[in-house]
């Protein structure tokens, strides 16, 4: 019988050392679930970041789009029922008109550029580099 007692302790001194070590591997896995939550919460921070900045381009680009065209028809309509004036006159308006526009049309290319960065990875996933049947 002292050999049954004996072991039923070492039984379940091996559970309680299973348990210990599920617990242990349980308890690491939390922390490095941790660490990937903060990560993710600063990615996600700066991703907002950007897209803020990005609308905030967006928005001024369109005012300057909107700036730009409306001075262009003015210029457009004095232009047409003005009488004695040169054409040449009004070009540096004009010139500066279509800078605006283009001014806008780089903004928003910026945006964009930053919108997609969002969505690309920046570390690319290595390939598996094993050859079949060699581990």
């Amino acid at each position: 019988m002292g050999d049954g007692g004996t072991e039923l302790e070492r039984s379940a001194d091996e559970r309680e050392a299973a348990i210990a070590a599920r617990e242990a591997a349980l308890a690491e896995r939390e922390a490095a679930l941790s660490v990937r939550e903060k990560a993710l919460a600063e990615r996600m921070r700066g991703a907002r970041e950007i897209l803020v900045a990005a609308d905030e381009r967006d928005a001024v680009s369109d005012s300057r789009d909107m700036g730009g065209d409306t001075r262009e028809q003015v210029l457009d309509r004095a232009h047409f029922l003005a009488t004695g004036e040169t054409y040449g006159d009004e070009l540096p308006l004009r010139r500066g008109a279509a800078l605006d526009r283009e001014h806008a049309k780089g903004d928003r290319a910026a945006s964009r550029d930053d919108r997609i960065a969002l969505t690309e990875s920046p570390e690319e996933i290595e390939p598996d580099e094993t050859v079949d049947g060699q581990a």
